[in-house]
């Protein structure tokens, strides 16, 4: 089961970087039904002592800000090239996106990433995911969500929190995604934990990722 890797064209990543470590900032994504650009800073890196904010206008004091209607923050349309730079059409050519990309988002992942400040700014991606396809796998092999989370190695309680929509743990999502993406890890997995589970389970968990 492949789920293909997907630019999130509404969303970006945001990292200070120093001389010995980069520290994760905050997020920057595009809200489409208010029109609107939301920053939200980490409440870490917002509370740590040397934090510094990503604009004059974006301060820490606030975790979370809302630009105007249709509009990006200044200090973030700062970081793009002009158009009308003879060198613009060369730098976008050689982030791979059209001289004619208008999505500031994907702007600012490109030829935006790097600018004179610390600030690095990363795309996202995703996939097709979601924690459905466990429930429909698990349904598939008539697999118990115990057994299931015995075999893998995964808390029992997490995964049903996680199927009952109680729950949205980002790191067994992951987890579970990456299982499910590529066969040989989980067939890996199974010769850790595998024992764990009657063999007729093992066997169709095996038989599956094969």
């Amino acid at each position: 089961m492949n789920y293909p890797v997907k630019l999130d064209q509404n969303r970006l990543n945001i990292f200070h970087e120093g001389r010995k470590r980069r520290v994760f900032v905050g997020e920057l994504f595009y809200n489409q039904h208010k029109d609107r650009y939301e920053l939200k800073y980490d409440k870490k890196y917002a509370r740590s002592k040397n934090a510094i904010s990503v604009g004059a206008e974006l301060d820490l004091f606030k975790l979370h800000h809302l630009s105007e209607k249709g509009k990006l923050f200044p200090s973030f349309i700062d970081r793009i090239p002009d158009k009308a730079n003879p060198a613009y059409k060369d730098y976008c050519i050689a982030q791979g996106i059209s001289p004619n990309e208008n999505n500031m988002i994907v702007l600012l992942s490109s030829i935006g990433r790097r600018g004179p400040s610390s600030f690095v700014f990363e795309p996202v991606y995703y996939t097709e995911f979601t924690i459905d396809d466990v429930k429909k796998l698990r349904k598939k092999l008539q697999i118990t969500q115990y057994d299931f989370a015995n075999a893998f190695g995964i808390n029992k309680g997490t995964l049903q929190k996680l199927e009952t929509g109680l729950s949205h743990d980002p790191n067994t999502l992951k987890y579970l995604e990456i299982l499910l993406n590529f066969p040989q890890v989980a067939l890996w997995q199974l010769k850790q934990t595998g024992d764990n589970v009657h063999a007729d389970v093992l066997v169709k968990l095996v038989n599956y990722f094969e």
